[in-house]
């Protein structure tokens, strides 16, 4: 039986954040009651927005710098490029967005630019369109682990609408199954490296040492995930920087184990996983 188990494992990506993505705006068609697969799988719990484009008139908005250079909108959830910003409702003047103005889309706030042309203390006119974001449980089910959307039947989602969704994935694609399978593999070397006095062992510093070598192991199947060949050039370091994790994390592991092989046993280097 392995020291480690998946809970801890899991606990410790989560913890130290490895591998965590944040992804936004991937869009996607809800047909029916169909599943659809995301990107990513092993969704952080609660980190989505399921969203759509049903606004067709523009919200527009008067905005008066008097009090501050930073104003919130009535909305959040902005669509990008839906902002028009001019000196009134006539269209007088129009305003450039990151030269006059700069807008947080997903906060749904307006920050005027002191270089720009935007008068201090001025009154302006706003025009944008901003997303609906869907409710789980009413509109959309989600199966975190797998990755995966449904619309439910009677919400807000037609069936066939194309949404976008923003969420968090953890340890990118790796799934429960990946894990088990990591740990599996840690247990064997370990099993092969330490006394065997020590394999039905409950000390706790086995279990880091198999937690760390897991780890280790899922470091390095993300570094080969990174120089896959449909994946940009920019990935090349990603693949350094988890190989590089992937090498502290072992490094810390037999550095535990060393003190649990038997006494005739000479401590060569490990082999890179």
């Amino acid at each position: 039986m392995p020291f480690t188990t998946k809970e801890i494992v899991k606990k410790h990506i989560l913890d130290y954040h490895l591998g965590s993505e944040n992804v936004e705006n991937e869009k996607i068609q809800l047909r029916g009651a169909d599943w659809i697969q995301l990107q990513k799988k092993m969704i952080l719990t609660g980190s989505e927005k399921v969203k759509g484009k049903e606004q067709i008139d523009p919200t527009r908005e008067d905005i008066d710098f008097g009090t501050a250079d930073t104003q919130n909108l009535s909305h959040s959830e902005l669509i990008q490029d839906t902002m028009v910003a001019a000196s009134d409702s006539s269209l007088g003047i129009i305003y450039i967005e990151n030269v006059d103005y700069r807008i947080d889309y997903d906060d749904g706030c307006i920050v005027r630019i002191a270089s720009g042309s935007i008068p201090q203390g001025a009154a302006i006119t706003v025009w944008y369109l901003y997303y609906r974001i869907y409710e789980k449980g009413v509109d959309y089910d989600i199966d975190y682990q797998r990755g995966r959307v449904k619309r439910r039947s009677g919400g807000a989602i037609e069936s066939g609408q194309w949404v976008y969704a923003d969420y968090t994935a953890e340890y990118g694609s790796l799934d429960d199954d990946a894990i088990v399978n990591a740990i599996s593999e840690a247990d064997s070397r370990i099993l092969d490296f330490i006394d065997s006095v020590h394999h039905d062992s409950n000390d706790k510093l086995l279990v880091s040492a198999e937690t760390y070598l897991a780890v280790s192991i899922i470091c390095r199947i993300r570094a080969m995930e990174s120089i896959s060949p449909s994946r940009g050039k920019t990935e090349s370091s990603d693949a350094q920087s988890w190989s590089a994790l992937s090498d502290m994390y072992k490094k810390e592991a037999y550095n535990i184990l060393a003190k649990y092989t038997g006494p005739g046993n000479k401590l060569n280097s490990p082999s890179k996983a």
